[in-house]
C-alpha cells in the first residue's frame, strides 16, 4: 500500500486530525539547557508496534528568505546527536529520546529533528519490497531544536533606516513595540504586536518608525527566561 508522507509540523494540525496519527511527539520545540542537552517524548497512537527512525537537519538563515535545511551526517562527532537514533515503539507506549549537542557553540544554532515510522529498523529491510506495512498514514514530525551559545550575549541596536538589529549571539523575541513622540508617556505610544524571533545578524523594521521620536521594545530572553524592555531615540 502506498505511503503518504506528510510534514507533521505543517499539516498535522490543519489537515489530519491528531487522533488519526500513528504517533505524536512532544514538545515540538526544544530549547536546550546550558549543558547542551534536551529531550522529547515519542508517543504511540496505535495498537501496532512501530519502528521509529530519526533524521537530523541543520538550519541556516533562520527566519530569512535564505533559510535552508541540510541533512547532517549520521554519527558525526560534532553537531546534534539523537539517542537512540532508531527504536521500536510498542503499542500504546512512549519513549523518551535525548538530544545532545556534541560541542559548545559560539552562536546559537538551530536544528530540526525528524521522527518517522518505517517498516523496519534495518535500512536494507526497508528497501525489501516483500516487507509489508499496515501504515496508511505516516506523519513526519519535525522538532525544532535550539542550542544556546557557551557565552550568551543579548545585544540589539537601532539602525539609521529604522531596523532593530540583533548584534548578539543569541535570538530574542520581540513581543511588542511602542512608537512614541517626545511628549508622550509609554502608555500613550502607538503599540504594535510583533511576537517574532530575531536571530543573530537579523533585523526587524517596525511600520512607520521614522515618523516618531522614540521606540520602546518589549522582548523575551529565552536563555535568561525573562521579559525585558529597551528603548532607543529615533532622532
Amino acid at each position: 500500500m502506498k505511503l503518504y508522507y506528510l510534514f507533521g509540523w505543517i499539516l498535522a494540525a490543519t489537515i489530519v486530525p491528531a487522533a488519526h496519527a500513528n504517533m505524536s511527539v512532544y514538545p515540538m520545540a526544544v530549547d536546550m539547557n546550558d549543558q547542551g542537552e534536551g529531550s522529547v517524548r515519542v508517543i504511540s497512537r496505535t495498537n501496532e508496534v512501530q519502528y521509529i527512525k530519526s533524521t537530523v537537519l541543520s538550519i541556516s538563515g533562520r527566519n530569512t528568505p535564505q533559510e535552508k535545511e541540510i541533512e547532517a551526517p549520521v554519527g558525526g562527532a560534532t553537531g546534534l546527536v539523537v539517542m537512540p537514533p532508531k527504536f521500536a515503539l510498542p503499542a500504546g507506549s512512549s519513549k523518551m529520546v535525548r538530544l545532545v549537542s556534541m560541542e559548545p557553540v559560539q552562536e546559537e544554532t538551530t536544528w530540526r529533528v525528524k521522527f518517522e515510522a518505517v517498516p523496519q529498523l534495518d535500512d536494507e529491510a526497508v528497501a525489501d519490497k516483500s516487507v509489508k506495512t499496515q501504515l496508511t498514514l505516516n506523519l513526519i514530525w519535525g522538532v525544532l531544536v535550539s542550542v544556546p551559545p557557551a557565552h550568551p550575549q543579548l545585544k540589539m541596536s537601532l539602525q539609521s533606516a529604522g531596523q532593530i538589529r540583533n548584534d548578539g549571539n543569541q535570538r530574542f523575541k520581540i513581543l511588542k513595540i511602542g512608537l512614541c513622540k517626545k511628549s508622550q508617556t509609554e502608555k500613550d505610544c502607538v503599540w504594535q504586536e510583533v511576537n517574532q524571533n530575531i536571530y543573530p545578524r537579523a533585523s526587524f523594521t517596525p511600520k512607520n518608525i521614522l515618523n516618531y521620536d522614540k521606540v520602546v521594545i518589549q522582548y523575551w530572553d529565552w536563555i535568561g527566561k525573562s521579559t525585558n524592555k529597551k528603548d532607543f531615540a529615533i532622532r
